[in-house]
């Protein structure tokens, strides 16, 4: 058993350490939040460029308005993905000089890391 999983086992029998554990968890749900949503800003603003879409004959339409704003949705959702991936697989790997973002052999499991276990709990007690 992980330090972080004994941690979380010790919480569910002394409710001042649950109430502690608790407050933690919604500080690194917010804390993660607000970085991703940074690291997500910063990223669309440098892909972007400020180029707006047009169709190729230049005409706007209700069709091409509605469709580009698909797309641009779309697009926001994977950056969104991709930069949430990155920053947890930063943060559980923090210390892990062997951690290759581009290979999930050298990650390690989330609940090998105390941040992982946290918010693996936090994400637990949101499910039920």
């Amino acid at each position: 058993m992980t330090a972080a999983a004994a941690l979380l086992a010790a919480a569910q029998d002394d409710p001042v350490l649950a109430y502690q554990l608790e407050r933690a968890q919604h500080q690194a749900c917010a804390a993660l939040a607000a970085l991703v949503d940074d690291a997500t800003a910063l990223l669309s603003q440098r892909l972007s460029g400020g180029a707006a879409v047009r169709p190729a004959d230049g005409a706007m339409n209700v069709l091409a308005l509605r469709s580009a704003s698909r797309q641009r949705q779309t697009d926001a959702q994977r950056r969104r993905e991709v930069v949430e991936a990155f920053v947890l697989g930063a943060l559980i790997n923090h210390d892990n000089p062997a951690w290759d973002p581009l290979d999930p052999a050298t990650s390690r499991k989330p609940e090998d890391s105390t941040l992982g276990a946290l918010l693996l709990a936090a994400g637990a007690d949101e499910a039920r």
